[in-house]
């Protein structure tokens, strides 16, 4: 029997990943097989192009140990959205740098 979930924004699981990743490892394989209607490639160049964008798709699905709730995908969407003329301060509070140091 199936429950519901506590809120909107869980992530699905199925077996022993998340849908929104096996979407997009085939959504790159799908671009993948775009590209190479375009590019003619050899046989073995094919097959590398395949796991070279099944291995960049999974890349964007792996969470980075600085950010563990953001998938690479999401970074790379606010490192190109981030306004270049504006000076983002960061503060050691937010680092907790300031209370390792009163420990010490």
């Amino acid at each position: 029997m199936y429950t519901n979930p506590k809120s909107t924004k869980q992530e699905i699981k199925l077996w022993a990943f998340y849908l929104v990743d096996i979407g997009i490892v085939a959504g790159m394989l799908m671009i993948a097989t775009y590209v190479k209607k375009v590019i003619p490639l050899g046989p073995g160049m094919t097959i590398f192009y395949y796991i070279l964008s099944a291995v960049f798709g999974i890349f964007l699905c792996a969470k980075t140990p600085s950010h563990p709730t953001d998938r690479n995908y999401n970074i790379l969407f606010y490192l190109f959205k981030m306004d270049r003329n504006k000076y983002h301060a960061i503060e050691i509070k937010d680092l907790g740098l300031e209370e390792r140091m009163e420990k010490r």
